[in-house]
């Protein structure tokens, strides 16, 4: 009977351990189902067993034909095992050792074929092998590296992902000669067309043989092949590099940990970083008393931990040089809003559009969209400057030609490249605070523009969202130097358009905050402008704006009181989805290459 085993805790993981029954089961099939029930519940994620008939494994006068012989079993047995094991609620992989073996798996539900190193030049089979459903892996233990190349290139060519294994039995192996280095060495190599893994064939008795394989995790491998056997003291077949169901058991949790110690991201922070962060971080406060409308000079701050500081630490060249707006007394943190700050919106909208072509000029109550934006922002009164950016496309110039209408300058770039037109835009200028509101949004908020730029100075943000408020009422508010260094570090910024995804996708690295709004202001209302629906909404809304005499003047209390009212306008486009960046926008930062403009590192 196999041992009584409770099935431990499992969570989603990328890591992959597999209980390698090989010949353990000693040539009895009500073994080998025995095993592949314990280990199944001491934790594998899949059981692996060796099919192979002696006849096509090797020669009749080989020394060890007889030994194979009597421990294979006939293609009945594993009709029978296979199914039985896969019941188990875990993977089942076969090691095939021909074209026989791998019919008889592959008939029988495999879900996965181990080609061993000595068939890596076996071609036949390794297109057999290819051509089955499911996943493969290669046995790098003991093959050239052409050998290697050459079965990987066939994989590939089939469209296969396989598992480079790494390790080889030496009955058992030297940890000398597991070589671990090799992992990092295959990963250079084959990295982006396979995934790794260690088979580990170190003694069952020495205690490195529950360690090495967590090392192999941290050179690369997700996947760990383990020899198991019920008990290693009888000495069976395959017993030398195997553990026990108990020994089993602990090596999955030490995976199981080491996996939670290194699969988020590691260029993120958890959160319990972050609040260690938050902390010990020291802010600058008033080194001494300070008088407003005095300039900020170095010599008059000091760094210094406060207790519960909101937002994160400000650079000290937002400060110094700066007119301070109100008396400091000595040790008061020093927020950004305490100081003089430029704040310039820079709306972007151009003309192409695939779900609704010219949205930007269509005419809502008597008023085109894009100027109806830009009348919104002009009451503001926190904004210093409107730039409205556009491309260099020739249909964008009815777009420039409706900004210089409303008395709006204007600055044209790449169509694609929506940050390096914002950039752009801000030229020399020493800009602070940059507000982006996008040509779908045209319903923007007067007073929440201004709550944003005061909760962003608050906390000391680079960035902050309004994203609680009704979508098509907010805008973005980046710090300018934030705007400038994304350009510089960005991989890509061709995706751009996309900004906001450059943000959150590295959001442990940059200052980002989100605006507090009211529970009557807070909804998930569609009042974006991109598609024949949304416009019938927005139509239907700013003709009541124009009836109740605020064409333009409207607050969000009055979109609030309207839909309040009229819940049934909201059901016009209830089923319009926001498109979502696409899968091929890339996000990733070269944290590495020198910033020359912004200077601003935290």
């Amino acid at each position: 009977m196999s041992p009584s085993l409770g099935n431990p805790m499992k969570r989603p993981t990328e890591f992959e351990v597999i209980a390698e029954i090989a010949n353990a089961h000693q040539g009895d099939p009500e073994t080998a189902s025995q095993m592949a029930e314990a280990f199944a519940q001491a934790g594998a994620d899949a059981v692996k067993f060796q099919v192979y008939f002696a006849d096509e494994l090797l020669t009749p006068d080989h020394s060890r034909y007889e030994h194979f012989e009597r421990q294979s079993f006939a293609p009945e047995i594993w009709a029978e095992l296979l199914p039985t094991a896969k019941r188990c609620g875990v993977a089942v992989y076969c090691d095939v050792f021909g074209a026989g073996a791998l019919e008889v798996a592959a008939r029988h539900g495999a879900d996965g074929y181990k080609l061993h190193a000595s068939d890596l030049s076996n071609e036949p089979l390794l297109d057999a092998v290819a051509d089955k459903p499911g996943r493969v892996f290669l046995s790098a233990g003991g093959a050239t590296i052409r050998e290697i190349t050459r079965s990987m290139g066939r994989m590939l060519d089939a469209g296969k992902r396989p598992v480079l294994l790494h390790g080889f039995q030496g009955y058992p192996t030297r940890i000398a000669d597991s070589r671990l280095g090799r992992l990092a060495w295959l990963r250079g190599l084959f990295g982006e067309d396979c995934d790794l893994g260690y088979a580990d064939h170190v003694a069952g008795d020495d205690p490195f043989s529950l360690a090495l394989p967590l090392f192999a995790m941290g050179l690369g491998a997700t996947v760990i092949e383990k020899h198991v056997t019920f008990d290693r003291a009888a000495k069976g077949v395959d017993y030398f590099s195997s553990i026990e169901p108990e020994e089993f058991r602990r090596f999955v949790a030490h995976v199981r940990n080491c996996d939670l110690a290194m699969s988020d991201r590691p260029d993120g922070m958890s959160d319990a970083e972050l609040d260690y962060r938050r902390s010990v971080k020291k802010h600058w406060v008033a080194g001494r008393d300070l008088d407003a409308g005095s300039t900020v000079m170095a010599n008059d701050l000091a760094m210094k931990r406060v207790e519960d500081a909101p937002g994160e630490p400000l650079p000290l060249q937002h400060l110094v040089g700066r007119r301070l707006l109100q008396n400091v007394p000595v040790d008061t943190r020093l927020p950004r809003r305490l100081v003089e700050t430029t704040v310039w919106a820079l709306p972007v909208a151009r003309s192409r559009s695939s779900r609704l072509p010219g949205k930007a000029l269509i005419d809502l109550a008597g008023r085109r969209a894009l100027a109806h934006m830009l009348e919104r922002l002009k009451q503001c009164a926190v904004i210093d400057r409107i730039v409205f950016c556009t491309t260099t496309a020739l249909e964008d110039d009815a777009l420039c030609a409706t900004a210089d209408g409303a008395g709006i300058d204007t600055f044209r770039g790449p169509g694609d490249d929506v940050l390096a037109r914002m950039v752009g835009a801000m030229g020399d200028a020493q800009v602070d605070i940059v507000l982006r509101a996008t040509g779908d949004d045209i319903l923007i908020d007067p007073d929440y523009v201004t709550r944003a730029v005061h909760h962003h100075l608050d906390t000391n943000a680079e960035y902050t969202d309004a994203k609680a408020l009704p979508s098509g009422t907010e805008v973005e508010v980046f710090d300018g130097a934030l705007l400038r260094e994304l350009l510089e570090l960005a991989a890509d910024s061709s995706g751009t358009e996309y900004l906001t995804n450059y943000i959150i996708d590295n959001m442990s690295h940059f200052r980002c905050s989100s605006l507090p709004v009211p529970e009557r202001h807070a909804h998930d209302w569609r009042l974006t402008l991109d598609t024949p629906e949304d416009l019938e909404v927005l139509r239907r809304l700013l003709e009541h704006m124009a009836d109740i005499g605020k064409p333009t003047t409207y607050r969000l209390d009055d979109i609030v009181d309207y839909f309040e009212a009229n819940p049934e306008q909201l059901g016009i486009n209830a089923e319009v989805r926001q498109r979502a960046a696409p899968i091929t926008v890339e996000t990733t930062m070269h944290w590495t290459r020198p910033s020359r403009r912004s200077g601003d590192n935290p």
